[in-house]
């Protein structure tokens, strides 16, 4: 999906999924630490080069001089972006292997933080 500027993630900043993690998930802890550094980003005044950043990964540009390198083409299109979010985090003390499954979510003593996270 591509947005007149030609900025996926400007076109996806509409999409507000709402993501429910727990810090002591490993692929949950990506996403807040994600959402955590833009938003310090942007606090210090670097939220343009963050913006930019954001937009490519190692990985793409591993991918994309190989295939250039053999001759194919490539999409350059970042696969892993979610520019906006509401994020509620799970701060409810628990086990590590239980933090990735959805009965975290069954108590009735839930601690929970909550964030939004625009994309802009």
């Amino acid at each position: 999906m591509k947005h007149p500027s030609g900025s996926s993630s400007a076109a996806l900043s509409a999409w507000w999924p709402r993501l429910f993690v727990n810090r002591a998930d490993f692929i949950c802890a990506e996403y807040i630490g994600y959402f955590e550094h833009r938003e310090w980003m942007e606090k210090i005044g670097a939220g343009e080069i963050e913006r930019v950043a954001s937009q490519h990964s190692v990985a793409g540009f591993l991918v994309h001089a190989v295939a250039s390198k053999m001759g194919k083409p490539s999409s350059e299109e970042p696969l892993h972006l979610i520019p906006s979010a509401r994020l509620t985090v799970n701060l409810s003390p628990g086990r590590r292997r239980d933090a990735h499954g959805i009965k975290q979510w069954w108590g009735s003593d839930l601690l929970l933080e909550s964030n939004v996270y625009k994309y802009m």
